[in-house]
């Protein structure tokens, strides 16, 4: 994708040197950033603030809607991870939507303490709320600083948090379809936190500087592995591309049972996967799907009248999923083919045009996820 200025006009000729300087010299000082930890000597020991005992949370965390400064146990988590990190370290955030004020009051604490702060939230969705109104005041907008807060321009969805070390753990990553808004603590939300994987952090740590220098023109990223696992970022895909449409499409559907649960399925990218869906399901495949509140009516209506069974992800009392999952498994040698795509993707053509990630997770993640949506479907019946 061609990067335009700020201003939406071209450069002129003369000014092309001085734009081209100005982003060299961006890209190295957050490169350099990311080197300073990665290939320098040990860090420091936690000082007295933090806890040398504590160590991240690694896997699959799953929250219910609950308080979020009482009793959701992903915000506890991320704010425990930002409190325990130690001076001369870096915690990195990329935010949709960014509301939640204790985690900001947390950023800043460890700011002042001297871990690098650097956080990326989207300005159109963010720009007025009062948490990243209290970053920009302590830590600056200045890209080129090692604390930092920049309100990226076009339209920001990934949710990404990585810290080089928090407690005794270092190279920690966590993925996922939270926001840190008091909205998204009320709502079903999973995040799956890397611990002790340089590189993973490695590959997120790229994709973050990409971001900070190129957005709103954010570029093409080729799906990255992960071990077993495997990420795609978003924008760069199309109709003919999408990654998750090809994944759905190779699963063989006799004996195949697909699980979804989709906050956002709209337009014709979500009546594509619809189509798909209902063709596995007519040729063999068990395929269920839990509905958030944003979904299309002829989506719907597709859903509804083929062979998917539809369960609701709104309940009685208002309670929402806000998942982007997609449980899959089916028969195999030498054994089940089990997998989820989750992170930050909605069932749109919107998701392919902006800064998303879309995760693969092969192995024991599987089990996790699909007893949740178990609780999902028992909470739709009015069960629990």
């Amino acid at each position: 994708m061609a990067g335009h200025s700020c201003g939406g006009r071209r450069p002129s000729r003369s000014s092309g040197s001085a734009v081209l300087v100005a982003a060299l010299v961006l890209a190295l000082s957050l490169l350099g950033a990311c080197s300073s930890a990665d290939d320098g000597p040990d860090p420091p020991e936690p000082t007295q603030d933090v806890d040398a005992s504590f160590r991240a949370p690694s896997g699959v965390l799953l929250a219910r809607p609950s308080d979020p400064e009482e009793d959701n146990t992903t915000f506890a988590v991320f704010l425990d991870l930002v409190r325990n990190t130690p001076v001369g370290e870096r915690i990195r955030i990329l935010a949709h939507s960014f509301s939640f004020v204790p985690a900001a009051e947390a950023l800043i604490a460890a700011h002042q303490r001297g871990v690098r702060v650097q956080v990326v939230v989207d300005r159109g969705v963010s720009g007025d709320f009062v948490a990243p109104g209290l970053l920009r005041d302590e830590l600056g907008t200045a890209r080129g600083r090692s604390s930092f807060i920049y309100f990226a321009p076009g339209d920001l969805h990934q949710k990404t948090w990585s810290f080089t070390r928090t407690g005794r753990s270092r190279d920690v990553v966590l993925v996922g379809s939270m926001n840190l808004t008091y909205q998204s603590a009320r709502q079903y939300t999973d995040v799956v936190s890397y611990v002790g994987r340089r590189d993973v952090r490695r590959a997120f740590d790229r994709r973050f500087v990409e971001l900070v220098r190129d957005l709103p023109d954010a570029r093409a990223r080729a799906g990255v592995r992960l071990g077993r696992d495997r990420a795609w970022f978003f924008p760069g895909y199309d109709a003919a591309d999408d990654p998750l449409l090809a994944q759905l499409a190779a699963v063989p559907a006799p004996g195949a049972r697909i699980r979804v649960v989709m906050y956002a399925w709209l337009d014709e990218r979500g009546l594509a996967i619809a189509r798909l869906l209902a063709d596995k399901a007519a040729a063999g495949a068990d395929v269920e799907v839990i509905l958030g509140p944003s979904i299309g009516e002829q989506v719907r209506t597709l859903l509804v009248e083929s062979l998917v069974v539809v369960r609701p992800g709104v309940f009685a009392d208002g309670d929402e999923v806000h998942h982007k999952l997609t449980l899959v498994r089916y028969p195999d040698e030498p054994r089940d083919t089990r997998f989820v795509l989750t992170g930050s993707d909605n069932f749109t053509t919107k998701s392919l045009d902006r800064p998303e990630v879309l995760l693969r997770l092969d192995g024991s993640a599987y089990g996790h996820y699909d007893r949740w949506v178990d609780r999902l479907v028992a909470r739709g019946r009015g069960e629990s």
